[in-house]
């Protein structure tokens, strides 16, 4: 599935604005190599982040689509750790290898989207495997049934990631990436 240009054009521009990323993003813990931070749950109401326009719009149309394309719920609760993520990253940035708790009975999944991809690197890397994807195509991470991480960012350009996170049923996320969307 490719989100349109319409919805991720407004996300990227917002978060490609170095002014904005200075304001609103916050950078992980420890010192990690290649510049990162991120924006989790930036589907909550923000007064300064409307202000500065942030497409909030655009971000809920992404997400009810995807909902849509994978016959969810379009009121299905988003994660409690990240919900809808935004992250930015830079050369010599990747992500470690890790998987996400999940609540007994559900799978902690997520529907990730690459709105900036790197001149080289920033895959996702899943299960030992490179996901092969282009720009805004949506790949499904069953981030707690897997390790995951990324390969190395390289180059100019920087790694846009939108992140949209749920705790689903393990039939349902079976079913899910059976279908091999």
């Amino acid at each position: 599935m490719l989100l349109p240009n319409h919805l991720t054009d407004p996300i990227l521009e917002w978060a490609l604005n170095e002014d904005i990323r200075n304001k609103f993003f916050i950078s992980p813990g420890p010192k990690l190599a290649g510049h990162v931070c991120g924006i989790p749950h930036c589907e909550e109401f923000d007064q300064s982040r409307l202000d500065s326009g942030f497409p909030y719009k655009e971000v809920f149309l992404a997400h009810q689509l995807i909902l849509k394309e994978y016959n969810l719920p379009k009121d299905l609760p988003l994660d409690k750790e990240f919900g809808v993520l935004l992250s930015y990253s830079e050369s010599g940035h990747k992500v470690q290898t890790h998987s996400d708790p999940s609540p007994p009975g559900k799978v902690h999944t997520r529907f990730n989207c690459l709105l900036s991809k790197p001149d080289k690197g920033g895959e996702a890397i899943i299960d030992g495997k490179v996901i092969e994807t282009e720009e805004n195509e949506v790949w499904v991470c069953a981030a707690g049934m897997y390790q995951h991480s990324s390969v190395t960012v390289e180059g100019l350009k920087p790694r846009l990631l939108l992140s949209i996170g749920h705790y689903i049923d393990l039939w349902q996320i079976k079913d899910i990436l059976n279908e091999k969307h």
